[in-house]
């Protein structure tokens, strides 16, 4: 990571139809570009906001009229570059913002259909696993399994039928298991809740592109960087703690001009800088000023035993 350079903007913007997609779809690379992108480790599905800007009216009218998906990369054209969203196109609207510069809005979600509308009716047989069942419920979303730990070999006593919103299916198997589960870019995703995905830990330091000093919060450790789309849900980032501002209690029974850590009531700073990645938010302009990644985190012990890697919210003990 710190040898890669993070100059040079690079985006890539494709509409297209899954079954065009071997043929090639509509690239819009080129034109100028605003987005923000919005991810998380929970079930519901990601969202994209994609303004395109000054495009002829005939290619308006084809992102408006004959495409269902969307593909968004974005990085560096000598760094890291990849695929930051992949989804369903929703809404598509057009306007101005002044006499000379048009716009087209397109508003996406990630595996919105799988997550609204999916029924799963089938029947696992005794024996079965929680991997038989993630299985099913991966091919009746009709997404592809992505990251997913090894899930635990408890087999069933007896039969098991599943009819019902494969969400609600997949909420359940989470909870029973220990992991949060989400869909990231059209793929099934499971994470160990006290756990987080292999992977090397990006760094971020002021040299790779960390942005002023992340903040202690209640909710988790507040990050923004330079945009990466490295930075995995689930996945490590790594944090020198000397720049992380710690927070104050916003806890009522808190007297006044108490100016000492308060514990229990922010997200734990982790001893050695590595922290799991909960919420991340991609916002960028191809040319303009912003080229962020904001994202929300928790402390993690690497060297902890199998479920104690990861920091509750409400830790208990000092904060600090």
């Amino acid at each position: 990571m710190a040898n890669e350079t993070l100059f040079g903007r690079k985006i890539g913007l494709v509409v297209y139809n899954p079954q065009s997609l071997g043929g090639g779809g509509l690239d819009l690379s080129e034109m100028r570009i605003l987005f923000r992108v919005n991810q998380s480790d929970i079930g519901t599905p990601g969202t994209s906001f994609i303004r395109i800007y000054n495009l002829k009216e005939e290619t308006a009218r084809k992102v408006r009229g004959e495409y269902q998906r969307v593909t968004l990369q974005a990085g560096y054209a000598d760094g890291p570059y990849g695929v930051i969203f992949e989804g369903e196109i929703k809404q598509v609207m057009t306007g101005h913002e002044s006499p000379t510069d048009s716009y087209l809005d397109v508003f996406a979600a990630d595996g919105d259909t799988a997550y609204v509308n999916s029924v799963i009716n089938t029947s696992l047989a005794a024996g079965s696993t929680p991997a038989d069942q993630f299985d099913a419920l991966s091919k009746a979303m009709d997404l592809q399994a992505g990251y997913v730990t090894d899930l635990p070999p408890t087999a069933l006593s007896r039969g098991k039928v599943m009819f019902g919103m494969s969400r609600d299916y997949m909420r359940r198997l989470s909870e029973t298991v220990g992991q949060s589960w989400s869909i990231q870019n059209g793929q099934l995703v499971m994470v160990p809740m006290t756990g987080y995905r292999a992977g090397e830990a990006v760094v971020l330091t002021a040299a790779t592109g960390l942005i002023g000093y992340p903040q202690q919060t209640p909710g988790g450790i507040e990050v923004t960087a330079l945009l990466n789309p490295k930075i995995q849900i689930g996945g490590l980032v790594r944090i020198d703690n000397k720049s992380i501002n710690q927070g104050l209690s916003t806890a009522p029974a808190i007297s006044p001009g108490r100016l000492e850590s308060i514990p229990g009531f922010n997200a734990k700073i982790a001893d050695d800088g590595f922290y799991k990645v909960l919420v991340h938010e991609f916002v960028g302009d191809s040319r303009g000023v912003p080229w962020y990644s904001t994202m929300t985190c928790l402390a993690v012990d690497p060297s902890a035993p199998d479920g104690q890697r990861v920091n509750p919210y409400w830790a208990g003990g000092p904060v600090g």
